[in-house]
């Protein structure tokens, strides 16, 4: 229900790696990922064996592998490459003359490196050879571009440039465009034996990446799978070791969250071009984790993948150290309350998405649901007795729960409605308010229940509006217009609702109320800084707060999460996640 970065946009911020950082998953283990195609003839691929390379938590991506070494594009920024030896998982840093590194590709021998020199913050940069061990960096001619791989017998280069597919000698020269696509080319890769050439496409208008193929002289470009279901969701592969399957990672929603995984698939392939009609791609990895930028081994026995162990901290702003500071004791949560008597905390686990409890300062911790349910943007009672909170089950729509705040077995408070979210207490206790949506989308409204009587009833002209909040003095209702931008006022003595405040470009998103009941804060992504702002009742302009400054946000299913703590700082949930690099040992039949 809030502002959202789409799928794409955090691909091409890792320039075009894989990206997981909104996903709400289980703890990792080996056991968990799995094979999937069941229904498909014996012996097909899977995953037998899972287990972890590198233990350094540095951001990574662009992962090759010879089976002895690892070798890395670290850093987002200023971007370098890394040498990790097997299987002690040593580090080292390659050094490069250049400002920014990219490595691209391993040459069929092992002893290059093909790189891009990152130099600003250009698409295409120039393409250069870079030795594993002694020896210069050579310029590849004039070859400049995004994306770039050796042919296997080491004799061509075929580069993304743009929307161009393009092919090279191995020292840049005799260029030669081979196809040009509607979006961006990357990843592309020789077939084995060289006939073929397999590459993404990108189109940032429709929020999707194909796989394709074409030729090795541009004969036939097509897409492949395209009437997969998870085709418009599939790119980055690469050929395992004997040819005879391709490689590749697929992004796709948690069915009964707003959240993605990425997982890694095999595509048969007869050695001639392939299409849905005659292969079937299997699930390499289907969750709990994460996996993407596979590099299969030369044994064709291991596949060497990056994943992502999500973790979030809580912090609230310390004004007296200028600082942020662990709340809860710097659990791995979001989505936090307080107790009105300030002595208690709930939260959501991260990634587990299993809703707790605890003492303010994190001890006597108790965890009150546990998986497959998900839990989201917890309340607590006035009383302190209980605890009301968005329920998702797989399959099911969301629902408001209410379970005590000593455990126990929760409970739906109507079963029978629609899609629920944003649950709020009356000031007395007595009633619930939530946000209700019909299936279709289109009977939207918010609803207060009544506890003793059971009954529901929507609140006038509540249509158009979300994410409702009760003002502590219970007089009105503060909601956000569809589209984020507009504060709406409901006063329930006059039973009208009012424009509080319309933005011209702002975004309002996660509202509270002021204990006085007279102001709402809000967590504006748009206006400039990332800031907290604050509009009065009777004003229609809010006043920048509190600026962020240089904190790296969890992004959740429903945004990156804000809250005001009792003592009036703001808290936050920053990204404690770590990328390490994963060997899956396969059987690939």
């Amino acid at each position: 229900m809030r502002v959202m970065r789409t799928a794409f946009e955090k691909a091409s911020a890792l320039n075009v790696a894989f990206f997981f950082l909104t996903v709400i998953l289980l703890e990792v283990t080996a056991t968990a990922v799995m094979a999937r195609g069941s229904d498909l003839p014996n012996p097909s691929p899977k995953v037998v064996s899972v287990t972890e390379a590198t233990h350094d938590g540095i951001s990574k991506n662009n992962l090759l592998s010879d089976d002895s070494h690892l070798y890395l594009t670290e850093g987002l920024a200023a971007q370098v490459i890394a040498k990790v030896s097997l299987p002690s998982s040593a580090r080292s840093v390659i050094t490069t003359p250049f400002p920014g590194v990219r490595v691209l590709d391993l040459s069929p021998d092992g002893t290059r490196l093909l790189v891009l020199a990152i130099h600003g913050k250009s698409a295409d940069n120039e393409l250069w050879s870079l030795p594993v061990g002694a020896g210069s960096p050579e310029r590849l001619g004039d070859l400049t571009g995004r994306d770039a791989a050796w042919s296997h017998d080491g004799k061509q280069i075929v580069f993304s440039k743009g929307s161009i597919l393009g092919v090279a000698s191995s020292t840049g020269k005799q260029v030669r465009e081979l196809f040009r696509a509607t979006g961006s080319v990357f990843a592309p890769r020789f077939s084995l034996d060289g006939k073929r050439i397999r590459f993404t496409v990108s189109d940032s208008d429709k929020n999707t990446t194909a796989l394709w193929e074409t030729g090795r002289d541009g004969s036939s470009p097509h897409p492949l799978l395209a009437n997969w279901q998870f085709g418009s969701n599939a790119c980055c592969g690469s050929w395992s070791a004997d040819g005879h399957y391709y490689i590749f990672q697929v992004t796709q929603k948690v069915s009964h969250t707003d959240t993605t995984i990425t997982s890694l698939w095999a595509l048969s392939d007869n050695g001639a071009s392939t299409d849905e009609r005659s292969s079937v791609p299997v699930a390499l990895t289907d969750g709990p984790m994460s996996f993407g930028s596979a590099s299969p081994g030369r044994d064709n026995k291991n596949i060497w993948a990056i994943g992502v162990r999500p973790a979030g901290e809580i912090v609230k702003y310390d004004l007296a150290r200028k600082e942020f500071v662990p709340v809860a004791g710097g659990v791995s949560a979001t989505d936090v309350d307080f107790s009105s008597d300030e002595k208690w905390v709930t939260y959501v686990a991260l990634p587990e998405g299993t809703l707790w409890r605890s003492r303010a300062d994190g001890t006597q911790r108790l965890q009150l649901t546990a998986s497959p349910e998900l839990a989201a943007l917890p309340r607590w009672s006035p009383d302190g007795t209980q605890i009301a909170y968005v329920s998702m089950q797989p399959g099911k729509l969301g629902k408001i729960a209410i379970i005590a705040a000593d455990g126990g077995t929760s409970y739906e408070i109507l079963p029978d409605s629609g899609s629920q979210i944003d649950v709020n207490w009356s000031p007395d206790g007595t009633r619930i308010m939530f946000g209700d949506f019909a299936h279709d989308d289109q009977g939207r409204s918010i609803q207060i229940l009544d506890l003793q009587t059971h009954k529901a009833v929507a609140v006038p002209g509540s249509e158009q509006v979300f994410s409702p909040r009760w003002s502590p003095d219970g007089r009105y209702i503060a909601a956000l217009s569809r589209d984020n931008t507009a504060l709406k006022l409901f006063d329930f003595r006059t039973q009208k609702w009012s424009d509080w405040l319309i933005t011209a470009a702002g975004s309002v998103n996660y509202p509270v109320w002021s204990a006085d009941s007279r102001s709402i804060y809000f967590d504006d992504f748009v206006n400039g800084d990332e800031s907290i702002r604050r509009v009065k009742m009777g004003e229609n302009n809010s006043v920048r707060v509190f600026v962020l400054g240089r904190i790296d946000r969890y992004v959740g299913a429903f945004g990156p999460w804000s809250g005001r703590a009792p003592d009036g700082s703001w808290m936050f949930v920053r990204d404690r996640s770590t990328q390490e690099v994963y060997q899956l040992s396969v059987e690939l039949p």
